[in-house]
């Protein structure tokens, strides 16, 4: 393979992986908390970020991350040599993309999943007239920003280990 294929490969995870670390920070700092200041108009706020596929951009950003990071694991150990893989920077190199895949999967199934939640309880809310159907709704659209956002700050968490264990595995 060439040089300069895996130079590209490697700048490209790298990229990737700070707009995903970027983004997923900016959600949970910035966004989720002015969409919950908003109470029940905030959620038009999702709707559109949906309709402007938000969410696919965030899928897409993190699975290629992923994708990039397990052939520069696969590279870098050799088609996953177990003496390559057991050293002090394959472990490390290892748990990073370990915890990486899981933020992955816990932004998909819990972030991305109450996201589209959120998106389309604030439709039917903004259809409904007063009443206890509307409070119901409201009720289980503060249930569902409630898991955003704390899946959220699990996977803020995870890439930022994640981070530090793939910084760290160069110079160990």
């Amino acid at each position: 393979m060439s040089t300069i294929l895996f130079l590209t490969i490697r700048v490209l995870h790298i990229l990737l992986a700070a707009v995903w670390l970027g983004a997923a920070f900016f959600l949970m700092v910035f966004l989720e908390p002015t969409v919950r200041a908003l109470g029940p108009t905030g959620g038009q706020v999702m709707v559109g970020l949906t309709q402007r596929k938000f969410l696919v951009f965030m899928a897409i950003v993190g699975g290629t991350t992923v994708l990039t990071g397990i052939w520069l694991y696969w590279r870098f150990t050799g088609g996953f040599d177990p003496s390559v893989s057991g050293s002090i920077s394959g472990m490390v190199f290892g748990a990073g993309g370990l915890l990486g895949i899981v933020a992955a999967v816990v932004g998909g199934s819990v972030v991305g999943r109450s996201s589209k939640q959120i998106a389309l309880l604030a439709q039917q809310v903004a259809a409904l007239p007063d009443g206890s159907e509307k409070a119901s709704r409201l009720q289980t659209m503060a249930a569902v920003r409630q898991r955003l956002a704390v899946g959220s700050q699990i996977v803020i968490v995870l890439l930022i280990v994640t981070f530090v264990l793939m910084s760290l595995g160069h110079y160990v």
